[in-house]
Formats: C-alpha cells, structure tokens, sequence
C-alpha cells in the first residue's frame, strides 16, 4: 500500500529537480544534473581525495602525514553544486538535498566497502547545537546508509563533552586545538564484545580534525578498526571553509 500511495504520488505530482528546477519524475534530481554530479572515482584509500594516477593507492597528503583512522569513503567532491546541497540540507533543513546525499553516499560505500563495518557511528552534534538545528545531519546520512547495507547504526555511542566553535573561518591548527578533547566514547559492555568495527558518518571532510578526535576517542575504548565515510570530500582539505 505504502509503495502504491508513493507511486501515486510521484505520478500526479511529479518531483523537479533540486538543482535546475525541471521535472525529475520520482527523484528529487533530473537525468542531466545526476549524470554531471563530480563523484569520486580513483582516489586515496586513507582520506578519498581524487587521484591523479590511477595506479596509486594513497596520496601524498596521506604519504606525509598519517591519518588516524583506517579507511576513507567519499561520494563527491565538495565544490559546486555539491556545496549547495550540503549547506541548504545543514543550514535551510533542505531534506531532499539530504536524501540526495544519502544516496550518493549508500552508492559509494557499496561500490568501495569490501569488508562491512560492524557498525554505523554519525559525528555527534552538540546538544545545544542539535535543539538550534533540530536535527543532526550526519545522523541522518547514517540511518540512510545504515538502513540500505543491513548494518545498525548507533547514534550515542559518541558524545560531544563540551560545545565547540565552528569550523568555518578556521585554519587547520586552530580546527586541531579547537576540537581537541571534544568527544567521548559510550561503548556498552555488551558492544564491547562484538564492536570491533565502526564507520564514522559525516557530511564533509576537509582538514579531517573533527573525524581524527572521534576516532581517537573510538580507539581509546578498543575500537581496532575505524572507516571514515562522507557524502563530499573537500579537495583542498587546508584551504576550505567547511567540515
């Protein structure tokens, strides 16, 4: 019934496009904006910036300064119109941009993950900022993503210890001192016993401060292994604005 009343739906009143604004049909994009999207495609396995040489793994960012988690995922590139759709879901509560992020973000990690995590952890919002917001964006990227690859997604296993500043503005040594501390893992003695492997959900990843203090504070409760996927990857991760 549910499937029927949608399809419905879809077929008196049609969809347009979030980006162009023409009819779309039953996605909230149309065919040409879709196909124009900038996914990643080769790209660095430990931070999924886009590779010049397909024949390399890992980039030279990654070559000369270790990231602390074990993997990236990254859907698109942050740029435009992939930074509009990331701000108006953020910031204008805009849950189509986030059904379409979701979406690319399920894509990518289906195509690049060989080995499922044995959960899904969105980067936690503080809750002063969550009642401002009223939702947390990266929890929603999570539960999508979570609910298409059959892996439970725990959204307090991580928790913010104190409100921070924002990011945006900031250069990448003030984004490290910043965050530093902000976070604390809430792992149950029954997920110790199973938890081995946690992805961590966020909507962007540039300079990677904010993912590299949640994966500390995963390791510091035994986590062996963390995965880092996001719907848009900044290609400048020390000259952008926004994480």
């Amino acid at each position: 019934m549910k499937s029927w009343l949608q399809w419905s739906i879809d077929n008196l009143l049609p969809r347009h496009c979030i980006l162009c604004g023409y009819a779309s049909g039953t996605t909230n994009i149309c065919a040409p904006c879709s196909d124009e999207l900038p996914r990643i495609g080769d790209c660095c396995r430990k931070c999924s910036l886009p590779l010049a040489d397909p024949g390399d793994t890992v980039c030279s960012q990654c070559e000369k300064y270790a990231v602390p988690w074990n993997s990236a995922v990254a859907a698109l590139v942050y740029g435009f119109p992939v930074d509009q759709l990331v701000r108006r879901f953020k910031f204008s509560r805009s849950l189509a941009c986030g059904q379409l992020l979701a979406q690319e973000l399920t894509r990518a990690v289906a195509n690049r993950c060989i080995h499922p995590p044995d959960a899904i952890v969105p980067v936690p919002l503080h809750r002063t900022r969550y009642l401002a917001r009223a939702f947390n964006q990266s929890e929603l990227l999570a539960r999508h993503t979570g609910k298409h690859l059959g892996v439970p997604v725990y959204p307090g296993l991580l928790c913010r210890r104190r409100r921070t500043r924002a990011h945006s503005g900031l250069d990448a040594i003030s984004r490290r001192i910043n965050i530093k501390g902000a976070f604390r893992c809430r792992l149950t003695s029954r997920q110790h016993d199973y938890v081995r492997h946690i992805a961590l959900v966020d909507d962007v990843l540039t300079t990677g401060a904010t993912l590299s203090e949640c994966t500390r504070a995963l390791q510091a409760e035994g986590i062996r292994k963390v995965s880092i996927w996001v719907a848009a990857r900044a290609p400048e991760p020390r000259a952008q604005p926004d994480e």
